[in-house]
């Protein structure tokens, strides 16, 4: 194995294990209520730095396992739920790697396509293949996996940006 691959594959297993940090330590800490006002922007930060640090490849490997992080460290996300967050991460990752170049639309984009994503998937998605009560996915709809997905993954592009804007001149 080369340097470069051995240098990546450490890369996005720090930032996978930053992101399942910042997600137990929103359960362990009482944060109350708003919780995912302050996790939701750190996990999207971390999901935005892998594609600087790592590319698209290691922001997927994050996308995809953070939802499970999330559920071995306690968060209510029901699991039916997790793969249409991984793939609502991914959206976003793929969207900030393609527009990378302008970075605050990339994360204007990725924000609101992992938002589609995720709020579409709880309207129609999950509903139609019966995965959870209907009641159910409309008060997630309606609660953390609404318009808060939204929100936390702008503020995570936000946090994100500065922090990118430095490695960029280092890495």
């Amino acid at each position: 194995m080369n340097n470069n691959k051995i240098k990546s594959i450490t890369r996005t297993a720090m930032l996978l294990a930053l992101t399942i940090v910042f997600q137990a330590v929103g359960r362990t800490f009482p944060l109350g209520s708003n919780s995912n006002f302050i996790v939701g922007p750190l996990v999207n930060a971390c999901l935005v730095i892998s594609v600087t640090l790592v590319g698209v490849f290691g922001g997927a490997v994050i996308s995809v396992l953070s939802p499970f992080g999330a559920i071995l460290t306690g968060a209510s996300l029901p699991l039916p739920l997790a793969p249409f967050i991984a793939l609502g991460n991914f959206v976003l990752v793929l969207a900030f790697y393609i527009f990378r170049k302008k970075k605050a639309i990339a994360i204007v984009l990725g924000s609101v396509a992992k938002f589609a994503v995720i709020y579409g998937s709880l309207l129609y998605i999950i509903p139609f293949f019966n995965l959870l009560p209907e009641n159910k996915a409309l008060t997630l709809a309606g609660a953390a996996f609404g318009w808060p997905q939204l929100v936390t993954a702008l503020i995570g592009g936000i946090i994100a940006i500065p922090i990118i804007i430095k490695l960029e001149k280092h890495v």
